[in-house]
């Protein structure tokens, strides 16, 4: 795994918080304008920003871009007081531990590549002792951009800065859990490695393209295979 960049998903790849990021967003939501969500946007494998610009729209806020930057910090004030209240919200997905512990062993560089606002992952990851495997600045969040493909490009701007190496091509590799990881996976030429954790299945996965497909990541050996292989 010599020279791999690895961008791991967080929610139903590594984590299920039992939905408290669109709580969160709800309760931002609510408090900036004293109404509460009617239309709720798509979620899945989409970026934190692409889902509050159609939050605001589809809830009829004028000028919404102009309320992005104070939905996200409501958002991110809500989650962490609902990360407050114990117990923490959801579980981490067997094998989600042994798997960022196998390739944090190897001598691949391994970060997020998340829909998630950087705080945001943080909270989701942290109560489960997840972030010590992981390079937090070499990844990228879903602020920076509508599109979850672009993001490719940033954690190899960010990692290659780091570690004063590139990782074009499929030396990136995307670990996730709908066919939007695949899209951006195949979209920027990294590899990728499909886990049916979430709302698809292994052959919906398949079928969208993922280099690899695995039921889950309760092999840890397996799990390290598959980085292999769609790294090649």
């Amino acid at each position: 795994m010599d020279r791999l960049l690895v961008l791991w998903d967080v929610d139903h790849t590594l984590v299920d918080v039992d939905g408290v990021g669109r709580e969160a967003y709800d309760l931002a939501f609510l408090r900036l304008f004293d109404r509460p969500v009617v239309h709720q946007p798509p979620m899945a494998g989409r970026t934190d920003r692409a889902i509050a610009l159609d939050m605001l729209r589809l809830n009829d806020v004028t000028s919404p871009e102009r309320h992005l930057e104070a939905m996200r910090a409501a958002a991110e004030a809500a989650l962490d007081e609902l990360a407050e209240q114990p117990p923490a919200r959801g579980r981490a997905l067997p094998g989600a531990h042994e798997a960022l512990l196998a390739v944090h062993g190897t001598a691949a560089v391994q970060s997020l590549l998340t829909g998630n606002v950087r705080r945001m992952a943080e909270v989701k990851l942290g109560p489960f002792g997840l972030m010590k495997y992981l390079d937090l600045d070499s990844g990228a969040y879903g602020w920076s951009d509508t599109v979850r493909g672009h993001l490719v490009h940033v954690a190899r701007a960010a990692a290659a800065g780091r570690y004063r190496r590139r990782f074009p091509g499929s030396r990136t590799v995307l670990v996730g859990d709908t066919p939007l990881d695949v899209e951006a996976a195949l979209s920027t030429g990294a590899g990728v490695v499909a886990v049916a954790t979430g709302r698809f299945s292994v052959e919906e996965l398949r079928t969208a393209g993922a280099h690899v497909t695995l039921e889950n990541l309760a092999d840890t050996q397996r799990v390290l295979e598959a980085i292999t292989e769609a790294g090649r």
